[in-house]
């Protein structure tokens, strides 16, 4: 029989905070490649308080980007959903948060849905991602909205492609989403 941890001091749970939201920060503006070394300068503790609670940085990365890939999986279902009675509007909300998220986040945009790196770290909300986009994708193109040889996996390449853009053009990641959201859309007939 296992016992539940012990809840944390006070100062503890300060402490716990300030690493979480300095990894927070970090992630967003660098991505990935942030050390706890760094974090623990950023949280204003000692490197030995980051390993007690982290010994990775993946660890740290699970936890921080937790509730975003929640959230991202809860959008996606939503996109499903609605793409029952609004197919193009689901299709495209859904594809602009996506590159929204990953401009905003660095630390999102590299672990990408979906890789090997993303399953390992949040494997439930990774699967509810892609069956939610594939159901979405369906929904759209059985309603005529999207392009027939559309796949859900366009959505990732629509991902991809504004990821290339880095944040060295502001808001390019907009204007080229709206240029490919176009380009996967059905075009009426023209007489």
């Amino acid at each position: 029989m296992t016992s539940a941890a012990p809840p944390l001091r006070a100062d503890a749970q300060r402490n716990r905070a300030a690493i979480i939201s300095a990894a927070a920060a970090a992630f967003a503006a660098e991505g990935t490649n942030v050390n706890l070394e760094q974090v623990a300068g950023m949280a204003g503790v000692g490197v030995g308080t980051i390993y007690r609670r982290f010994a990775t940085v993946e660890a740290l990365l699970a936890v921080v980007l937790e509730t975003k890939m929640t959230d991202y999986a809860l959008r996606a279902e939503q996109a499903a959903a609605d793409a029952r009675d609004r197919p193009w509007e689901a299709f495209r909300d859904f594809a602009m948060y996506i590159v929204e998220q990953q401009a905003e986040n660095l630390a999102l945009a590299e672990i990408s849905i979906p890789s090997a790196r993303c399953d390992a770290l949040f494997p439930a909300q990774s699967h509810r991602i892609v069956t939610a986009s594939i159901l979405l994708v369906d929904r759209a193109k059985a309603a005529g909205a999207l392009r027939p040889d559309l796949e859900y996996r366009d959505l990732w390449l629509l991902k991809d492609a504004s990821a290339a853009l880095g944040r060295t053009t502001p808001d390019g990641w907009r204007r080229l989403a709206g240029y490919l959201l176009e380009a996967f859309r059905m075009s009426p007939p023209t007489d």
